[in-house]
């Protein structure tokens, strides 16, 4: 009777999680275009390959993505490239290696992908069951021939860290280290030299964190304790002329797992995950003025999702629709309405 009772368990776990996982990645109805007090979101094409915990970016008038993980937990080293002339997504060559969680940036001519994860294994530790293997690789990317150069390794591997560039410089803070540990070191990379350094660290550790520059410093924003539990509120500005960090006013929403981009000197962050759920707020900060505001909700909760402004329209893509595996191709553009 008891051992009844324990597979009778084991197999009522497991159809929920088979439940859970099959609709994780299942295709939805979505609406469009939906109206919001500030704006509208309307669908563009679809990404062919749907994903998660993704490296993207938007170039000169296009939106690149780069690797990320499938439904299986599988990581693609596969890339795309949205035209917005032609509202099309065409495949670009392959990324030198399988890759999650990778940091992108990109200058005038080129998009450059820093540091991520291998491809996965397990490893469970509270709510969290990836095992991360960080790598220090630097690749750049040449939309214009559609060529991939490696350029000097980082100081040590790092992935779900912060990665944004100011100036000639690119900087990398947080993330996970090969101990398998949080970390708040922050390394900078200079374009010119192909040279990478070590700057002070931030305060507080942290995974899955965001960092954006405004006006030459450098921000990291929210991220978690390698946990799904542990969401952090907080944000610090690091001023590279003094090298020096600050506290800066902690984020509405602590969470992990987000998208950031910057439009108008203003910091803009979307979607994100806890334990149990996502998240669909869309919150601003203006550095200026060091405040935080509530601006939108997002038609769908994700995390793992990929922004990027091109001109004034904002485009959200890819993600999961719940926490830790789950993906999608969706791709949404958001417009201001005329004041």
């Amino acid at each position: 009777m008891k051992k009844y009772i324990i597979l009778s368990s084991l197999l009522l776990v497991a159809y929920f999680l088979a439940k859970w996982w099959f609709v994780s990645w299942s295709p939805v109805s979505l609406s469009s275009p939906i109206e919001s007090k500030r704006g509208v979101f309307t669908l563009e094409t679809e990404l062919q390959e749907p994903r998660t915990e993704a490296g993207g970016i938007t170039h000169n008038g296009s939106f690149y993505i780069f690797g990320g993980i499938n439904q299986f937990g599988q990581t693609y080293s596969s890339a795309y490239q949205y035209s917005s002339e032609t509202t099309k997504w065409r495949k670009i060559k392959d990324t030198p290696q399988p890759i999650n969680h990778v940091g992108v940036v990109q200058d005038d001519k080129y998009v450059y992908l820093v540091g991520g994860f291998k491809p996965l294994s397990l490893r469970i530790r509270g709510f969290m069951f990836a095992n991360w293997e960080p790598l220090n690789t630097l690749y750049r990317y040449n939309p214009a021939s559609d060529t991939w150069e490696t350029l000097a390794s980082m100081p040590e591997p790092r992935g779900a860290g912060g990665v944004c560039i100011s100036n000639d410089t690119i900087w990398y803070v947080g993330g996970i280290n090969p101990q398998k540990a949080i970390s708040s070191a922050l390394f900078g990379y200079s374009i010119r030299y192909n040279q990478w350094f070590t700057a002070p660290s931030m305060e507080y550790p942290r995974d899955h964190l965001r960092a954006e520059s405004v006006n030459g410093k450098i921000y990291a924003i929210s991220g978690r304790k390698d946990d799904l539990r542990f969401n952090l509120a907080f944000v610090e500005e690091y001023n590279p002329t003094t090298r020096k960090w600050i506290r800066m006013a902690d984020i509405p929403t602590p969470r992990g797992g987000f998208g950031s981009s910057v439009y108008d000197n203003k910091i803009y962050t979307y979607g994100g995950e806890n334990v149990w759920s996502c998240f669909d707020v869309m919150e601003v900060f203006d550095p200026a003025i060091n405040t935080w505001e509530k601006h939108e909700r997002i038609p769908e909760a994700r995390h793992g999702i990929i922004s990027g402004w091109i001109g004034d329209k904002l485009h959200l893509v890819s993600g999961g629709r719940h926490p830790r595996l789950s993906i999608s191709g969706i791709h949404r553009v958001y417009t201001f309405k005329q004041q």
